[in-house]
Order: structure tokens, then sequence, then C-alpha cells
């Protein structure tokens, strides 16, 4: 015999259609997943830090046309070390043959390697000047090895740019074609070098290879070798997790399927868009894996809650049921999940942070849809069956007994829980006022690298492989002649090789005052600026006819109009460059500029203070968006403002502890970490949903008292809730594995996030609501249509 049920929730009828129809659904949605995934071979990677900042920003539209100017580029950089010193034969002559074989790579700009071997000295003669090499690796012996070096002392424009002041450290600096890193090419010629490298001849000398271009390019295959290691591991945690929740093969196989569909669908769309896969958008698709799957724990928890309940029910109520129950809250979980992406997006002008936070909501954008179309379509192949890890219906299993317990002491001492949240929540803002925003490049390789071991190399043996341009102009052609403009370029750059971190600098005034000495019997005295224009250009005219004229290329113009003040720092970090950044522009408002020159600064260090300075702005930001767009949902869904604002509560906390977390572990806001606000809102906000959902469902719905509709929700729902938890921290923590540093931070900041929203939904939330009570839970809302479906009369209990 059976009894006629009303559910009352309007998508009964639509889930009647859905499971009505599941064939034609079923095949669509493999349709989809096949098309999404036939794009993913043509994805392309972008890892530079060019892609960090929009193409049309002033910083980097200017430091592009200095480049074009200048010839600069973000070279890679091979460093011969040897703890005895470079200046003997052996040394010398590998310095020359790693010089002219670089010529042979494809890609490297051979009127662009620099090193002792391919510079030159300018010597002072009867006839004017003499520019011809170092030294010559064909007729070479200890004796020139020793002359070369003295030479080199008496060079300071080499002396740390290109040698170590030591002698112990020698760099080739080598750039490649622009044309050559704008196709992805960059990480092809990086491996080239080290290959290059290692079938060479080294004897008793350390060759290590970096730079920027070369931490840029490995950059492409390093995070290409992660994804292709965390990918699989978060998809078999997530899998585990799912058989330790049900132990049934449907309840692996469904979710994983809806898995499959959201990361292939959010990367092919992105690879069709012709979107770039960025350093951070390595963290999608397990992000994606761990966001995918949580509909799924919930809509086949309440299927087999169903199944357990009504036996002998037919397979299509019972989906129509469960999919009409769980409708709301994972509706409202996904809307809530989007907004905190797109919240990243919005608050942020980086291509590669709204790229993530559009195709991230993309991907759950999918999720959702599978959830509510596939789930319920792939159930339909099956006839129901219980889960024997659910228990019975007289007998709950023990994970729903350890929720039980926490909601008992949630009861039992609401005012308590409050007062230590409270204390707790004054400690953590006073700890995470020491949150401070900082960010290298090369952090985002382990320190064992030997990339890593090769910047600090020649970071410590040289002047720095990070660059700050200051970009000199002068309103007329060969004004740059002039000594008093040459002056205040050698005043500004002793004014800069005061500041921190900077190791030395490189302008034309260091070429025009070593003619000057050469041309004066290289006596220390003249190593200065000549007082005479004209003399400044015969120097450059004896210089011209005696080398080559393309020797000043990266320092000064054709016209003599504009001149490039190369710094050089031994430190990459944002804090440090920053430090360097204001106080050169400082110096340059105040005591530089003026109607006969002006200096504007460029190069990497000038990028790294642009970009990296507005990841602080984006973070709040976007996590006020976040905050905001979610309560608004969260109040539009339950149709109560107060709602809304109960729900981000253990949002709040959560984040307010992690901030807290960072300050007192010195982790820093980059662009790693930055993102978790915006993350974890959209994704911890789901516990709360499904809280403030169940009870309203339990208490007003139902008409339960609310101690039992406390107990009903912990041994059902938060059962439910705490395989989520599992899936998401579990999945987030996979990232703690990533061989890229601050994805593994992120990670594990994103974890212990949706872990203590989870546990503020569990404790802090029930208690605020045991308490105030709030309007929200017992006032009637209209009734909606009903929808008739006939379950067996042993059901007793009542529709959504």
């Amino acid at each position: 015999m059976k009894q006629r049920i009303m559910i009352t929730f309007k998508p009964g009828r639509f889930f009647q259609k859905v499971t009505t129809y599941y064939k034609p659904i079923l095949v669509l949605s493999v349709l989809f997943i096949i098309g999404s995934a036939m794009f993913l071979p043509r994805l392309t990677f972008d890892t530079s830090i060019e892609a960090f900042i929009d193409n049309k920003n002033p910083v980097l539209v200017y430091r592009d046309k200095v480049k074009a100017t200048f010839g600069l580029k973000d070279p890679m950089v091979i460093a011969i070390h040897n703890d005895n010193g470079v200046f003997n034969v052996e040394s010398l002559k590998l310095i020359a043959q790693l010089s002219d074989s670089l010529v042979h790579i494809q890609g490297i700009d051979p009127e662009k390697i620099m090193s002792i071997a391919t510079e030159k000295n300018v010597i002072g003669t009867y006839d004017g000047l003499e520019v011809d090499y170092f030294y010559d690796p064909y007729d070479l012996d200890q004796a020139k090895a020793d002359e070369a070096w003295k030479a080199v002392q008496n060079f300071d424009l080499y002396l740390g740019s290109i040698v170590s002041k030591d002698g112990k450290t020698a760099l080739i600096v080598a750039e490649y074609f622009e044309e050559e890193g704008e196709n992805a090419q960059g990480n092809r010629i990086y491996n080239d070098i080290l290959d290059l490298v290692s079938r060479t001849e080294k004897g008793d000398n350390e060759v290590h290879v970096a730079g920027i271009g070369a931490v840029s390019d490995y950059l492409a295959t390093y995070i290409d070798k992660d994804a292709k290691k965390l990918n699989p591991f978060a998809a078999l945690v997530i899998t585990l997790i799912l058989i330790l929740a049900y132990r049934t093969v449907r309840g692996a196989i469904i979710p994983n399927i809806m898995v499959l569909a959201t990361v292939a669908g959010a990367i092919g769309i992105m690879t069709l868009l012709g979107v770039p896969f960025f350093v951070i958008t390595n963290a999608l698709p397990v992000v994606l894996i761990a966001i995918a799957v949580a509909d799924a724990i919930h809509i086949l928890g309440q299927y087999y809650e169903e199944v357990r309940d009504n036996p002998g029910a037919k397979q299509q109520d019972i989906i129509v049921k469960t999919m009409a129950t769980m409708f709301r809250p994972i509706t409202v979980t996904s809307v809530t999940t989007i907004a905190g992406f797109m919240a990243i997006s919005l608050s942020s002008d980086m291509p590669p942070f709204r790229a993530f936070g559009v195709f991230a909501a993309v991907g759950v954008g999918v999720a959702y849809l599978f959830a509510i179309f596939f789930a319920p379509a792939a159930l339909m192949l099956l006839k129901p069956k219980q889960s024997r890890a659910m228990g019975s219906k007289d007998r709950v299993d023990r994970f729903s007994r350890i929720m039980a317990k926490v909601g008992k002491i949630v009861i039992q001492k609401p005012v308590l829980i409050l007062v230590s949240s409270f204390v707790l929540v004054v400690v953590a803002f006073v700890a995470a006022l020491q949150l401070k925003v900082d960010y290298a490049a090369i952090d985002n390789f382990q320190k064992s690298e030997p990339i890593v071991k090769a910047d600090a190399l020649i970071n410590r043996q040289t002047d720095g492989t990070t660059y700050l341009d200051i970009v000199i102009e002068t309103p007329d052609s060969e004004d740059l002649f002039d000594p008093d403009n040459l002056r205040k370029i050698e005043a500004l750059q002793e004014y800069v090789e005061t500041l921190p971190h900077v190791r030395g600098s490189t302008s034309i005034v260091d070429f025009i005052k070593k003619m000057n000495q050469s041309l004066n019997e290289n006596q220390a005295e003249y190593y200065n600026i000549p007082k005479d224009k004209n003399l400044i250009a015969q120097e450059f005219l004896l210089y011209t006819t005696s080398g080559d004229p393309t020797d000043f290329d990266n320092y000064v113009d054709y016209d003599y109009r504009l001149a490039n003040v190369r710094v050089s720092l031994n430190n990459s970090w944002f804090s440090n460059s920053e430090v360097v950044v204001q106080q050169v522009e400082d110096y340059v408002e105040k005591q530089f500029n003026d109607q006969n020159i002006q200096a504007t600064l460029s190069g990497v260090a000038t990028l790294d203070v642009e970009w990296i300075g507005n990841l602080g702005r984006s973070h709040f930001m976007g996590m006020g968006i976040a905050i905001t767009i979610v309560m608004l949902i969260a109040a539009l869904s339950f149709r109560s403002f107060w709602a809304g604002v109960f729900t981000v509560i253990p949002v709040l906390i959560s984040l307010l502890m992690i901030y807290a977390v960072m300050g007192v572990w010195s982790i820093n806001l980059d662009i790693g970490t930055t993102m978790f606000a915006a993350i974890a809102i959209g994704v911890g906000v789901d516990f709360a949903v499904h809280t403030v959902d169940r009870l309203i469902y339990f208490i007003r719905d139902l008409k339960m008292p609310v101690r039992e509709a406390y107990d009903t929700f912990y041994k059902t729902t938060g059962r439910a809730l705490l395989f989520n938890l599992l899936a998401l921290a579990l999945g987030f923590g996979v990232l703690t594995t990533s061989s890229v540093p601050p994805l593994q931070t992120f990670g594990a900041l994103v974890g212990l996030a949706v872990s203590m929203s989870f546990i503020g939904s569990m404790t802090i939330l029930p208690a605020i609501i045991w308490l105030v009570k709030p309007a929200f839970l017992f006032k009637e809302q209209k009734e909606l249509k009903a929808l008739i479906v006939e379950m067996p009369v042993g059901d007793q209990k009542k529709s959504a």
C-alpha cells in the first residue's frame, strides 16, 4: 500500500522531467566531456612577470618602449665559479667555449651574448684608443690570464657585472630574440643551455644557469610537471573519501565523472578562448576537483537516506525527492562559490587572477549543471541500493554518532562556545596585524632546485640578477655629450649605489670615464667626465672607429638623446625592490629632473613594485566583494537579511584566524596566498548555508522541536558536511605536496580555512541560533505549488 506525498518544493516538477528524459541528458553529458577534453592539448603556458600586468598598464607600455629603444631583454645567465679564481687557462677557455657555443642555440641573439670572452678592453695608445678583447682563448697561458684579470680590475664597468670582484665567478649573459619568448620557446632555450652545459667539459669549475629569463622559462616546465602529479593524486584522495562515505561503486563513479566534467569543461573552455595557463592557474584543477565533489556528496548522502528510510520505493520517486530536497542548498552553495571566485576576478587588474576567478567560476557552474542534470540521470540507470556506510533507520553509523555528540555539546554549552570564540577572535585580530605583502619569483621553486642555488650564487658573488632601469631623456640630439647632464647621471648613480641591496649600476657615463682615462695614459685621476662637450664627442668617435659602435646600444640611443642607467640588485624580493624604487623616484623628482633632463624608472624591479604592490589592495577588495555578495545571496535565498548575516559569521572568523596564522608564522601575502580569502569565502560558506537551510527545514517546515531538529541535523546533514569537509580539506591539502611553494602555502591555507569554517558552522553558528532563536527559523513562508509522488506507507518522513 502506498500513500500520496506532497513535495512542496517547486523544483520537484523539474526533476520529474530530468529523470524522465535521463538518456538524452547522459548522451549530452558524455559529448560535453569529450568535446571539452579535445581542446586540452592546445593549452599554452605564460609564466612571465608581464603576465601579471595588464598590457595597457602605462608602466608595462613604457617598459616595452624602453626595451625596444635599448634592445633590453630578460636574459639567461650562465655562472662559471671556481674557488681558486676563474682567471686561469682552463676557466677562461671554458668561458670562451660556452660563449661561442651559445651562438648556435636557436633563438639566442648572437649579438647579445656578453661575457669576459666577448667584451673588449679600452686601452689608450699614441694614435688614440685601442679596443680589443681581454684575452685570446687560442693564445693563452697563465701570464696572459693574469694580465686579463688585471685589465678587468681596471675596468669598473665589468667588475661586478660579468666578473665578481674577487675574481671567483664569471657570468655569460645571453639574450634571446623577443619573439621566441612570446611564442613560449624560451623554455626550449633554457633546456638547450642546460644540455650544452652538461655536454661541456668543466674541469674544476662549477657551472650554473639562472637569470630572470631562465626563472620564467623553467617555470613553465616546472608547473606542467607539477600538475601531472597533483591532479591524479587529488582524484585518488577524493575517491577514497567517497568510498569511505558510501561504500558503493556508484558512490565513487558518479562523483568522479562530475569531477572530470568540471575540470575538462573549465580548462577546455579556457583553452578554446586562447587563455594561457599561468603560474597560479596550476591550482585550478585541484581546486575544482575538491569543489565539484561537494554537491555529489550531499546528493548521494540524501539519496542513500531516502533509500534507507523508504524501502521498496521506485528509483525515480527517490531521486526526485532527493533532488527536490537538495536543490536549494546546492544552488545557494554553487552561487556563493561562484561569487567568491568572481570576486577574485572583479577585484584584480592582473590577467592571471582575472582568468583564475572567471574559469574557476565556469568550473563551478559546470559542476552545478552536472549536479542537477547528470547526477539524477546517472542514478536512473541503476536500481535503488542501500549504502552499508549509512547504517539503518534505527541505528546510525559511527560518523553520525560523532556529529550527534558535537550537537549535544553545542546545546549544553552555547555560552561557553561563544565566549571562548570571542576571546580567540580578539587574540587573532592582534596577531593578524603582522601580515605583510612580499614576493620573489625565485620563491616559486623548491630551495633544492639547481636554479635556486644558481640564483643565490650569482646574487652573492656578483651585482645580482634583478634590474632597475632608469631612462634618461634630454630635449635634443647629442645633449648627452653635455658634461652637466653627464655629471647629473653620475651623481644619480652614486646615490643609487648607496641604497640597500643595490650592488652596482652601469651607464654611458662609465664608458666615457674609462675612455677618458685610457686616453690619458690610464692615470687614475683621469677616470672622470671631461669638461668639454666636444672632447666627449671625439672620444665616442675614436671608440667607434676602433671598436664596435653597437657596444653602446644598451646604454644610449643613436642620437645621444636617450640614455639608460641599469641598476643591479642582489635580491628580487618585492619588499626590497619597493624601497629602492621609492627612494630613487623621490631623488629623481626632487634632485634630478629639470627642463634640460628627465629620468623615468623602468625595468623588472619597477614592474614588480607595480603589480605586487597591488596584491594587498586587490586581496582585501576581493574579500569585501565576496563577503558582500555571499551575504546578499544567502539573504535572498532564505528571504531574511539576518539569515544572510548569520551565514557569513563562520567564514569571517575563519579568515581572521588564517590572517593570524600568516602573521605569526611570517607567511607573506603573495601570488599564492592572495587568492585564499575569496576562495575560502565561496567554498567555506557552504557549511553555513547547509546548516541554516537544514535547520530552517527541520524547525520551520517540519515543525520539529528545536532540540529534536538539532539532533536530526547533526546526524544527517552534519554527517554529509563532515565528508564534504574531508573532500575539501584533503583535496586542497593535495596542493601541499606541490613542487611550487606558493601552491603549497595556498593549499594549506585554504584547507585550514575551510576546516575552520566547518568547525564554526558546527559550533559557533548553531550556538548563536540556539541562544538567539532568530525569526527566520519560525516565520511561515508562502506555500509553493506541490508535486505529488507516491511513497510507501512506511515512509514517515515528510518531504522538503
